[in-house]
């Protein structure tokens, strides 16, 4: 398999379909408004000299923050997937109509997004390496919850056995993709100093790097789709 030509051909359907990037934008605005919301106003009566007191005040709104963050990510992740399987069947796509595909999946993907969630709590309970197999071994479930009827449970399942039985070739993708999510993160880190130029540049930034792993996962999925073994109730 040509890793190559899979890169190439997700920088390209970016390139052509530059709608595509605006699910992540969108989450990303919501988070930053809410934080804006749920902690900027209460920055300037933070009591720095009381530490405990200020971790008490902090630390709820950051979990709520967060939980926010995770799941308004997952179900842009879902509908920018939704957006590649139209650029995919050569579709015009949009945002609005890919929400909507979404919305009909909504109770396989918050199931699916809590487990992997709990999951990886515990990974990161264990320290970093659980964590990132989480991470790695259900890479694939939304892709898979967008383009296949079966349960959440089903769909990390399929996942954990496409990447597993795929190893080799799984692995290079994943540290790909993880290493280009580092070294965005750490350019946003930069612009982040630049203030609300950063913050738009950061935000474009972030959606471009969404959009190309996504459709890149897509294009990977695809070739592996032949290959998986199906599931059934059985099993």
């Amino acid at each position: 398999m040509e890793f190559g030509m899979i890169f190439f051909e997700s920088l390209n359907a970016v390139r052509k379909n530059i709608v595509i990037i605006t699910p992540t934008i969108i989450a990303s605005i919501i988070v930053l408004i809410a934080t804006s919301i749920i902690i900027g106003s209460d920055l300037a009566t933070i009591d720095e000299t009381n530490l405990e007191k200020t971790i008490l005040v902090v630390a709820p709104r950051l979990f709520m923050i967060s939980a926010l963050n995770y799941f308004l990510q997952a179900l842009s992740h879902c509908v920018t997937i939704a957006m590649a399987i139209e650029i995919e069947n050569n579709r015009m796509c949009n945002v609005f109509d890919s929400s909507l595909t979404v919305l009909k999946r909504i109770g396989r993907i918050l199931p699916a997004s809590i487990l992997i969630l709990i999951f990886l709590t515990a990974g990161l309970m264990l320290l970093i390496l659980p964590a990132l197999y989480v991470c790695f071994a259900f890479m694939l479930t939304f892709i898979i919850i967008m383009n296949e009827d079966i349960t959440p449970a089903m769909a990390m399942m399929k996942s954990y056995r496409a990447m597993k039985d795929n190893y080799s070739r799984s692995i290079v993708l994943f540290f790909f993709l993880s290493s280009l999510w580092i070294t965005v993160s750490i350019i946003n880190l930069l612009l982040g100093q630049l203030h609300y130029f950063g913050v738009i540049s950061s935000l474009f930034l972030s959606g471009l790097f969404m959009a190309f792993a996504t459709i890149t996962l897509l294009k990977f999925y695809r070739i592996l789709e032949p290959n998986n073994i199906p599931l059934s109730s059985n099993d």
